[in-house]
């Protein structure tokens, strides 16, 4: 998986071998198991995480149910932001659905990079304009498609998480009802 990680980094970039293993080198693996939090809500975030093998959910809870805002899984960046970057409570929970392993870059090690390697921040600068999409896209499904296109649209993007995640999370991902869901995937 450090290949893939490597890969998504050069072609962002025509990083040197040397600022690659510089960025490498500051990595460190971390586990979460399944259940587990890698940040909760209240805590400031002070790791990201690039995901080697599982899957985490983001979650805020209303009325006492989690409501997953996103997921993140294999070769995907995870880690909230906001929090990580301001230094600011979060106002958000990240949970692995299954054990997660990952390379984990600690705020420190993220500043000595861009102190050290300012081309760098075009890494931060994509994965924020990626997010800030798929967030936005997201909440604009939410508003203009009827459940029934959610699920579709879901099932063409985010397939692979079909069979990983519980259906009652898909659920309120989608803003449904466990049961129209049950009904829409008949």
């Amino acid at each position: 998986m450090l290949d893939t990680l490597i890969k998504k980094i050069r072609s962002l970039d025509n990083f040197s071998q040397n600022e690659i293993d510089f960025f490498v080198g500051s990595l460190e693996p971390f586990q979460i198991a399944k259940g587990e939090h890698f940040l909760k809500e209240g805590q400031v975030c002070r790791h990201l995480g690039f995901i080697e093998s599982g899957l985490v959910m983001y979650y805020r809870v209303y009325d006492g149910v989690e409501i997953p805002t996103d997921f993140a899984l294999e070769g995907e960046w995870m880690g909230y932001l906001n929090s990580f970057t301001n230094k600011t409570s979060a106002d958000l929970s990240i949970k692995a659905l299954e054990d997660t392993n990952l390379l984990r870059l600690s705020a420190s090690n993220f500043e000595k990079i861009y102190q050290l390697q300012p081309r760098f921040i075009k890494l931060k600068d994509h994965y924020t304009e990626m997010s800030f999409v798929s967030h936005t896209r997201h909440t604009a499904d939410l508003a203009m498609l009827n459940a029934k296109q959610r699920y579709e649209k879901f099932m063409k993007e985010k397939k692979e998480l079909v069979n990983r995640v519980p259906q009652y999370y898909i659920a309120a991902y989608l803003g449904i009802k466990p049961q129209s869901l049950s009904r829409l995937r008949k």
